[in-house]
Order: C-alpha cells, then structure tokens, then sequence
C-alpha cells in the first residue's frame, strides 16, 4: 500500500505564505468578516418585521443548528489545509475543486459591489463636516416641491400628495419624501426612476462618488497588500474600534427620551409569526449571510493559523460575537429611531426602513435631530466603513489568495498582484455608481449572492461529511487540536446542517419571485443577466467534477478514482515537510495538464514520505489513522 509522493518545492520557487503573528489577529480578523454592514441595518429590521423578539427563537435555534458547526467546521478545515479555498477542494476531493472556485467568484461578485456600499459610508462622512448635515435641510439645489424637513409642527395634511410636473408637462400626484430620502436619491445616487430601459444605459457616472470608490479602493489595498502581515496588524483597529463607538452610539441612545418604546417596538414578541416559514427562512439567511459561511474567506483565514491552533475555541467566540453584536446594534439603532418617533409623534413604523435606506436615510436623520448632529454623524459613518473595511478585507483577500494559491511563483510579486486586482475590481463597480447604478447593484445582490452561496454550501457540507466522511474529517481534527468534535457537532455536520440547508433551499425556490426594486420591474434581459451571473458561480461545480471525470476516463482510471483524497491531503496529517499548495508553479497548458499536477491517491506508486519529529500525542493520534486512511 503506497501513495504518490508529492512533489518537493524549494524555497526559491515560492514565497512563504506566513502566518498570523498571534492567535488575536485571527480572532479579530474573523470577528470583522462576520460582523460587517448586515449587522447594523439588516438584522434589526428583519427583527422587527418578522415578530419582534419572537424572532430571536428561530435565529438561535438555526445559530446553534448550522451556523457555529458550519463556522468551525469551515476554519478547521482551513487550519487543516494550509491554502486557500481552490487549493483546499483540489486536495480534499479533486473533484470537488469547482467548489473553491465557486466560492472565490461569489467573493469577487460581492466585493465589487460591497466597495461601492463603503464608498457611500465615504460619502456621507465627508458631508458629516459641512457647517449644516445636507440631509437635515431641503436644500432648493435638489429638492424639489414633494420635500419636507421632519419636525412636531408637520401635521397629516402637510403628507397630502402634491403635483408634480413630468417632461411632458402632465401633473401627476407624488407622495412627500423626506430631506434625507431626496438628499439620498437626488445627491447621493441622481437617482433614475425610469428603471432599466436600454441594455447598456445606465446614466452617466457620478464622480464624487467615483472619486470616494477609488478611495475605498486604495485603503483596501494599502491594507491586504502585505497578507496577512499588514491585514493582522490592521484589523486591530478596524475590529475593536467599532465596537468603541457602538458602545458609546449605545449609552448615548439608552438616554434619549422614547428610546425605551422603540426598544420595545423591537423585542415585544409577536409568537404568531412563529407559524410563518418565511420567518424561519429570514432567520436562517441572517445566521447565513452574518457569520459569512460558504464564501470561502472563513476557510481563507484559517488557513494563516498554525496546524495545532485553538479552532474549536476561537470558533465559538467569534460565533456568538456576532450574534451579540447584532443584538447590541439593533437596540442602538431603535433606541434612536424610538427617539425620533416619540418627538414626532408619529409611530415608529413612519421612520423605521430596511436595508441601506435604515443607514442611509432613516438613521441619519434620527442623528440630524440630536445635539451636536455633526459629531453623531461623522462616529456612526466612520463606524460603518470600519465593519464594511473588515469584511472587504476578506471577500478580497480570497480573491487573492486563490491567485496565489494556483500561482505561488508570483508571492514574490504579491502587491503587484493585488494592485491589479484591485484595479480591476474598481472598474468593474463603476457601473454601480452610474445614475442607474442601485439597479446593477440590487441584481448583484439577489442574483450573484444570495442564490448561489445556499447552493454551495449544501455542496460543501455533503462533499465535506458524506463524501469525505465525518470520521475522516475527525481524524484530521484530532491530529490540529488533540480531540475529536463532541457528538453535537457529528449530528449537525452529518444531518441538520445539509437538510436545513436543502430545506431553505426549496423554502427559497418556493417563494421565489422576480425580484423588483420597489415598485420599478426589471425587463427580461435584466433577469437574463442575473442568472448569468449566479450561474457563473454555481456552474463551477459540475463543470469541474465533469473535467476531472473525463480526465480520470482518459488515463484508464477508475471513475470513483475523481472522489479520492489526495496524497497531499494526507501528508498534511503525517507531518510532512512539505509546503501544501499546487505541484507546480507553472500555469497549465490544457485541461489534462492541469489535472496531472493533481497527486491522486495511487496504490502503484512510491511509498510517502516518512513523518517529521512531533509531539507525541500528535504521533499517537495521526500514525494509525493513515494506515487506515490508506486502506
């Protein structure tokens, strides 16, 4: 019984690809992944919509069901390999490689959208030192007739609709729109509320914001440009820092008159929406999308851990960091919102949205009425680039690393690397910041997203548990941190983690509806479009297993030969000296050279190498596992 030896690399062919300079950095990097801009204006509006305080019991559930198995699964397995996401599938399950791949476009799909979210967050806070907030005022540059400075004195009849004059001359009622709700569209966005008309037309590019996005941009890329090196040392502001003003935003809030009804508005439960499955599926794509599983950037970080870190325990603080974060950013934002209602005398449904209009409309005007507004403005606006900057760090860094990962000659070039992709990235989201460019950006989201990340990690759980097997995956665990995972952990990973998934999976396919932007519809090319793009995601999967299939065929092989581990992937657990990564620093020149740098698992070949001196208990628990692992 024998394996194929991997291929040994000299120090001169690739650079190292280092390490975190503590387990801190690691934490606090993960910590600013998961907790990011959802946090802050997507968990408490679906709070409140969606029953209240009665909607903690389903997140909860889905938290401890999928959400922190899946998270530590995911980081151990990233610790384990020692690469990336690409490189960690190719290893794993050559097969599966489309899987990596899948995950690093879903990254890059959303880290050129979510730039342009941060370059708003820019936007704002450079206004935030103007002598008067120009949200607070209807100032007559842009507004027109229909906008209004909320204040006591506007009474029912002021909210009457008004005429409002189109290009052909012809009066047509329009609802009155708030200083901040016309300050975002008209300044901000030069909103076109024609919609989507002509393929190719999306207005011209607004280049204040243009500017503020390549700003973004270059902050992104002053902080990666190093790895981990110049990210580790970052995050230790980018991280904590927020937390510093959302406990100050806090006690600043819990002092305001009415806060405590808008509180209340938050966590007074209403248990007959428990009977509701979109509840349930709202909880459940909340856990999802918060903890940022199956994007990859999870399994990316752990990958910078050393072999025998504490996973299973920074796993679990980061997990539930998250969760309370969304918690205390929820009573921060409807304290205030609470505060605004009760001096306007309106409920507080009248000044509560969703999405980016809650920051960018809603709270910034809540913030308008306080004393000292500038000051209140210029802390919250800095705090949201901060939490968009971690998790830019992430999707982008992906990015990267997979480059590096499928190339390590070019680590030496690192930050040359980066700065074209980060170029790239640049002009690739400006047509998100053209007059029609929230519509590009909505399409992203629903379809580049939010469809494809389910799909993937329902791919990864059965590839991961059911392929590979949980008693393999313990075995690995074991050999990182000394134990197996608890019976617990076995009963989500091999059960509800892969059926909760494929519930809200169906759940989703279900209640599936074209989606519009408000009341303006898509035309049909638009949603052509949008599934081009997730299946530019999700495509990856089969394609790839079909690749390493026909490979597999080619070399007379066994066909379930494409569903075995690799001689790397077990090397890793015998303490080889090996640097884990591609055999081969030079790009293939087809497809069957590619899959021949793949070091299956052969019975014909020469023995592995012999294991390096370690712990004892590291040789005791991994020695006798790859004897059988070979069999």
């Amino acid at each position: 019984m024998s394996t194929l030896k991997p291929p040994i690399k000299k120090q001169s062919e690739t650079e190292e690809r280092g390490h975190w300079g503590s387990r801190l950095e690691f934490i606090l990097s993960c910590i600013g992944f998961s907790v990011g801009l959802g946090n802050v204006w997507r968990f408490p509006f679906l709070a409140y919509k969606n029953g209240g305080g009665a909607f903690l019991i389903p997140y909860i559930i889905i938290l401890v069901l999928v959400g922190k198995p899946m998270y530590l699964m995911e980081a151990a397995i990233g610790q384990f390999a020692q690469v990336g996401p690409v490189a960690m599938w190719k290893d794993l399950i050559p097969g599966s490689i489309g899987i990596g791949i899948a995950m690093t476009m879903i990254s890059l799909i959303v880290a050129i959208y979510y730039n342009v979210i941060m370059a708003y967050c820019l936007f704002y806070l450079f206004n935030s030192f103007r002598a008067v907030l120009p949200w607070a005022t209807c100032d007559s540059k842009w507004a027109d007739a229909r906008c209004y400075v909320r204040t006591s004195e506007i009474t029912a009849e002021d909210l009457e609709g008004t005429c409002v004059l189109d290009e052909l001359g012809s009066c047509t009622e329009s609802l009155p729109q708030t200083s901040s709700e016309q300050y975002w569209e008209k300044v901000v966005l030069d909103f076109d509320h024609n919609g989507l008309e002509r393929f190719g037309d999306l207005g011209e590019i607004k280049l204040d914001l243009a500017f503020c996005l390549l700003l973004s941009w270059i902050i992104v890329y002053i902080c990666v440009q190093k790895g981990v090196k110049s990210t580790g040392k970052v995050v230790y502001f980018t991280a904590t820092f927020p937390y510093i003003i959302l406990l100050i935003l806090l006690i600043q809030g819990l002092t305001l008159e009415g806060s405590i009804q808008g509180i209340q508005f938050l966590f007074v439960p209403d248990w007959s929406k428990l009977k509701e499955l979109d509840v349930w599926r709202a909880a459940a794509g909340q856990v999802f999308f918060s903890l940022g599983i199956s994007w990859g950037g999870i399994m990316m970080f752990g990958s910078y851990n050393h072999f025998n870190a504490s996973v299973h325990i920074d796993a679990h603080i980061i997990s539930i960091t998250d969760f309370l974060t969304s918690l205390i950013a929820s009573i921060v934002i409807f304290s205030t919102l609470g505060h605004t209602a009760y001096t306007l005398g309106v409920p507080i449904e009248a000044v509560a949205k969703g999405g980016q209009g809650l920051a960018f409309v809603a709270y910034p005007q809540a913030l308008s009425m306080l004393p000292a507004p500038h000051v209140w403005s210029f802390i919250f606006f800095f705090m949201l680039f901060l939490l968009g900057l971690d998790s830019e760090f992430a999707l982008f860094e992906t990015v990267v690393v997979t480059v590096l990962d499928v190339h390590p000659s070019l680590r030496r070039n690192k930050e040359l690397v980066t700065g074209v992709l980060s170029t790239a990235c640049f002009l690739l989201g400006l047509p998100c910041i053209c007059q029609k460019g929230q519509y590009v950006l909505d399409l992203m989201d629903t379809y580049g997203a939010s469809l494809s990340v389910i799909v993937i990690a329902v791919f990864e759980m059965m590839t991961v548990m059911w392929i590979y097997g949980f008693k393999r995956f313990g075995e690995d665990f074991k050999c990182m941190v000394g134990f197996k995972p608890s019976l617990y952990f076995k009963v989500c990973w091999i059960f509800c983690c892969p059926f909760i998934l494929m519930v809200i999976f169906l759940a989703s396919c279900l209640a599936w509806k074209r989606p519009t932007y408000g009341d303006i519809t898509y035309p049909d090319w638009a949603h052509y479009l949008g599934w081009i793009l997730a299946l530019s995601s999700i495509i990856q999967i089969p394609l790839w297993f079909l690749f390493a299939l026909i490979h597999q065929i080619k070399k007379g092989k066994k066909i379930v030969s494409v569903c075995n581990t690799t001689n790397e992937w077990i090397a890793r657990r015998q303490g080889s000296d090996e640097k884990p990564g591609f055999s081969s620093t030079t790009k293939p020149k087809n497809i069957d050279m590619y899959f021949e740098q793949m070091s299956y698992v052969n019975h014909d070949m020469a023995p592995t190498p012999p294991p390096l001196p370690l712990p004892s208990y590291w040789v005791e628990d991994c020695s006798d596992n790859n004897e059988r692992f070979n069999k």
